[in-house]
């Protein structure tokens, strides 16, 4: 076993999460995550189901669908065959069971008519979790930048933030036939307003892609718009993996670097440079920059 087990039990159990976000993506037994706990291996099993209302296997196999619902829903090149081995299934058969049994849809009729109210229910315990186990972003990661002047082409989603996923969808179908692709034009998300004190119906955020191509009447019926990122001063807090926590290391910045530091927000919102994409990458490797404007 790995010896710390004078660490406190929720510290090596936060470990184990963060082994299986690291390494979802082959099998891993109770044994290699008791190693990674210092923890019997004859009560692992237990201790976590206790800790977090879930088996350590059923937590592994929820990260693994997760990943399999982003790409069914925001890769659509990707075969349902090849989503299913990259979850950890046999054949697409297998797969087919266990997504039915998760989203009451197959994969197919979940990737052409999904229940956007609904789609993440399943994954809300790992938010959770994740959220009740992430080490926290430390304020001395926090950098000052000269961020320069910025054309986009921005869509912005409007209405309850679990229905966002419809309208990203949307977005990449546009940048797709205005060949604006992520490798040579940054994606930013404009945060508008806070989710957790907007109501639903009031939320807004911007999705916006780095481009100097002028909008059509076409482009801007589809509700795209010219938006200028300002250049400036802007303090730069790196996170790296989950969306379900990426909330909290913009909180941590307000709450833990603002108030330290000196500065002053600028007039303009707080933005996420998206630089590494989930589900093109394990979800602990996807990277967002977020950007503080400053005065």
């Amino acid at each position: 076993m790995t010896d710390c087990p004078q660490d406190p039990l929720q510290t090596r159990f936060a470990r184990v999460i963060a082994h299986i976000d690291a390494n979802a993506d082959r099998q891993m037994d109770l044994t290699e995550l008791a190693g990674i706990a210092a923890y019997s291996p004859f009560h692992f099993h237990r201790q976590f189901a206790a800790l977090f209302d879930m088996t350590a296997t059923r937590y592994m196999r929820l990260v693994r669908m997760r990943r399999a619902a982003h790409s069914l829903l925001f890769r659509k090149n990707t075969s349902i065959t090849d989503i299913a081995f990259d979850a950890g299934f046999e054949n697409a058969e297998s797969f087919s069971r266990a997504f039915r049994k998760l989203h009451d849809q197959s994969p197919s009729d979940f990737r052409s008519h999904p229940d956007w109210d609904n789609w993440q229910a399943p994954y809300e315990k790992l938010q959770h979790i994740r959220r009740n186990t992430m080490t926290g972003t430390e304020s001395d990661n926090v950098t000052i930048i000269e961020f320069p002047e910025t054309r986009t082409a921005c869509m912005d989603h409007i209405g309850p933030p679990a229905r966002i996923g419809e309208t990203i969808q949307r977005f990449i179908a546009w940048r797709k036939a205005h060949h604006l692709h992520p490798s040579k034009h940054a994606t930013f998300n404009i945060v508008w307003c806070n989710p957790e004190d907007t109501p639903a119906d009031a939320f807004r955020m911007g999705l916006a892609v780095a481009t100097d191509q002028d909008l059509t009447n076409e482009d801007r019926e589809m509700g795209l718009t010219n938006i200028t990122l300002p250049a400036g001063r802007y303090a730069k807090l790196r996170h790296t993996g989950s969306d379900q926590t990426l909330g909290d290391s913009a909180l941590a910045l307000y709450r833990d670097w603002l108030p330290q530091s000196g500065e002053t927000p600028g007039d303009f919102p707080l933005i996420f440079q998206r630089i590494a994409f989930y589900p093109d990458v394990a979800e602990h490797e996807a990277i967002t920059d977020i950007l503080l404007p400053l005065a």
